[in-house]
């Protein structure tokens, strides 16, 4: 098996090679299911990230959420790896990132998290850039909270390889809809 890093190499040159026609439209299909998930299971209160570079745009899901509260990331501290979290408006951050101007809450208070990375296995692990700060939000987080990894189905492979710091998701979604991988 290859490593993490030549995964992460992979996958998000297979990423970056969808044109933005092909992102947008799949940000959009990936966005019409977490609208209805939020509207089936009565979710009002959603952790969520804006798109760093060809991740996806959930953008659409927060314009057409008005009556949900979404909370975004901020990096404050990179060792440990440590997020914050609040709501809109985002200024620029680490590494280009949009993030809150104020973030007030250690741990994310939401229904649902939304997770980005490179690459999701059939298990729910994840690859992500490498510095473990979505691993501990998820190590951190009450049971009764729904957890998703969010990408494009190109980003979808059978495993990776994993440490015992990795944590999965309990689905995936993907412009080919939602798979749920662990009791939800």
């Amino acid at each position: 098996m290859a490593t993490k890093i030549e995964l992460r190499i992979r996958y998000k040159a297979l990423r970056d090679q969808l044109s933005v026609q092909e992102r947008l439209l799949a940000s959009d299909q990936i966005c019409r299911v977490l609208g209805e998930l939020c509207a089936a299971r009565g979710l009002r209160s959603v952790a969520a990230f804006w798109p760093l570079g060809s991740e996806v745009d959930l953008r659409p899901l927060v314009a057409a959420q008005p009556h949900c509260s979404f909370f975004f990331p901020r990096i404050v501290s990179t060792d440990p790896p440590r997020l914050a979290w609040g709501q809109q408006p985002l200024v620029p951050g680490a590494w280009g990132l949009l993030e809150p101007l104020t973030a007030p809450h250690a741990a994310p208070p939401v229904q649902l998290v939304l997770v980005p990375g490179l690459a999701f296995a059939a298990d729910g692990h994840r690859l992500g850039y490498g510095k473990g700060f979505y691993d501990s939000v998820l190590a951190d987080l009450p049971g009764d909270v729904l957890t998703l990894g969010v990408g494009f189905r190109i980003q979808r492979c059978a495993q990776l390889p994993t440490h015992a710091q990795d944590r999965p998701v309990q689905g995936l979604v993907s412009e080919d809809g939602l798979t749920w991988l662990s009791p939800a």
